[in-house]
């Protein structure tokens, strides 16, 4: 809209004055930024920063940037922190979710001292209507069971349940550095409990405090040394940060830290710092199925676990399979929470294509039906994006947790609902699908959501999830699709347009671009693409 506003003004101003208006002149045509301008732009570019007088004293004079100062350029922090950039711009790398959940979270008393309270347990602990809270006084006065537990006192009944309350104990939180830190909690949610019993069913047994079950069912676990198993609003907002820089360090690995750019999206290395590790350590897998879940399991690798939660320093480690670089970590599976959304951003950023509507009426097809293949409308991306999304189907939606762990299918809904010990009634839900059977309906065969469609009218689905996010990324690589998709991101990213593709035009760019990329699969060193890139003419000439 600027441009042709622009256009138009040009028009009528040279219609006032009575002098002809001439076509801008072709790409070919224009002459070349003066040196000056040449190393400001280049500058801009690659460090985010106007140069210093000491690069205008390196070109004073000279036709082009001495190779000496690019090379500063990119080897410069500003050019890290460039790459960075444009790789969030590239990947929407802002997982602005939520990792909080009312049986984990502590948060702040309504009462009149600065307590803390463990939500959505308050019933299992306190009865009532689960309003109740514990006392504005210490536990110590108001003692301890044999067995360890708080001992609470009466306080009526609450639509129609009896009421009892305990009091405070003050602890040290992990997320506190300063061992002399201490805040006020409710006895109950401070409970420091290993363990908890079933008596008896399918679920009888010893079962530790630190699982989903201990925070659902048992009134004698708490959060656990240190409360270990919570965490806050501000503990959150931290871990989420974390999580955002964890890209961001294999961000600088493949950009400039000498790392080949094509294992961006292949690598098996990830970091992790002390607020991340403890939160997947001993928080994640304490989340209820029905919220993100990001818990660990043995594919995840041995994650390092730091101890100190304020610790800043990163550690590396290695993932196991289906990991795959940046595909996998929490940061990316966490923004795009449904396997089609991680397939299509995927597709954007890596394969440079986006889904168009049809231009015609789609016919053949079915109006309704839970198949968006063969749904009208729907089936003309859906047709694609189905089997691209089966690659992500070994993580959960919602969640980053790999669910190789588990099994594929189930023959029945009850195996499926017992799949999981002790039961956790949203785990099946959480997981799996019932596979159609239009045959017999009165099968109902469970299998992984991504599965549910892997059948013979449907014959990459199975394949693509074996292959995983590894599988897809190494084929786009093999085929050369990779580094020409990142070479057009790069064109667009320094010439500040896209490339000329027209095979008619004197100025075709598609033969520069098929060489640069040629070139780049051979070398896989972004900082040498970019070199390339910026040594071309187009990105001097005048605008």
């Amino acid at each position: 809209m600027r441009l042709l506003l622009t256009s138009s003004l040009v028009v009528a101003a040279a219609l006032v004055v009575g002098a002809s208006v001439q076509a801008a002149p072709p790409e070919s045509a224009k002459g070349s930024l003066p040196i000056e301008r040449f190393v400001r732009q280049l500058s801009l570019d690659l460090r985010g920063n106007v140069p210093e007088m000491t690069d205008y004293d390196a070109v004073d004079g000279a036709s082009d940037i001495p190779a000496t100062l690019l090379e500063a350029y990119l080897a410069s922090d500003e050019f890290r922190l460039q790459m960075r950039r444009y790789h969030e711009a590239l990947l929407w790398t802002n997982p602005t979710v939520s990792l909080t959940n009312v049986r984990v979270t502590l948060s702040a008393s309504s009462g009149p001292t600065p307590l803390w309270r463990a939500q959505g347990r308050r019933a299992l602990y306190r009865g009532g209507d689960g309003s109740a809270e514990c006392q504005a006084k210490p536990q110590s006065t108001i003692g301890y069971e044999p067995d360890g537990s708080p001992r609470t006192e009466d306080f009526g009944l609450v639509a129609g349940k009896p009421v009892r309350r305990e009091g405070y104990v003050e602890v040290h939180p992990y997320w506190e550095s300063d061992p002399s830190v201490t805040i006020k909690v409710c006895a109950f949610d401070a409970q420091t409990t290993s363990s908890f019993v079933v008596p008896s069913g399918i679920d009888a047994g010893t079962w530790p405090c630190d699982s989903l079950s201990g925070t659902i069912r048992s009134e004698h676990c708490g959060c656990g040394p240190e409360l270990a198993y919570c965490n806050t609003s501000a503990v959150v907002t931290t871990v989420v940060s974390s999580m955002r820089e964890q890209v961001l360090r294999s961000v600088d690995d493949h950009t400039g830290g000498g790392e080949p750019y094509s294992k961006l999206v292949t690598t098996p290395r990830a970091y992790v710092d002390g607020p991340l590790s403890h939160y997947l350590h001993y928080v994640a897998h304490v989340l209820p199925h029905s919220s993100v879940q990001t818990g660990l399991q043995p594919a995840d690798g041995p994650v390092p676990l730091l101890g100190d939660h304020a610790a800043k320093g990163w550690v590396a480690y290695d993932r196991l399979e289906p990991h795959s670089g940046v595909l996998t970590l929490p940061a990316y599976l966490l923004r795009f929470q449904t396997q089609r959304g991680r397939a299509n951003a995927y597709r954007i950023a890596f394969r440079g294509q986006y889904f168009e509507p049809p231009s015609a009426k789609d016919t053949g097809c079915f109006e309704v039906g839970d198949d968006l293949t063969q749904r009208c409308v729907c089936r003309g991306c859906h047709t694609t994006l189905e089997p691209l999304a089966a690659h992500f189907g070994k993580f959960s939606e919602a969640g980053s947790m790999v669910l190789t762990s588990y099994p594929e299918s189930y023959l029945t809904r009850t195996a499926c609902l017992n799949g999981l010990l002790p039961s956790v009634s949203s785990f099946c839900d959480r997981f799996y699908s019932v596979v159609p059977a239009l045959e017999d309906p009165d099968i109902r065969y469970w299998k992984l959501k991504a599965l549910q469609y892997a059948d013979a009218q449907h014959p990459l689905v199975e394949p693509n999830f074996e292959a995983g996010p590894r599988g897809l990324a190494e084929a786009d690589i093999a085929s050369g699709l990779f580094h020409r998709v990142a070479v057009g991101h790069l064109f667009e990213f320094f010439m500040k347009r896209l490339p000329n593709l027209d095979v008619t035009s004197p100025d075709y760019e598609g033969a520069t671009l098929d060489a640069l990329a040629a070139d780049f699969a051979k070398h896989d060193d972004l900082r040498q693409a970019i070199t390339a890139l910026v040594k071309l003419p187009a990105y001097r000439r005048l605008p």
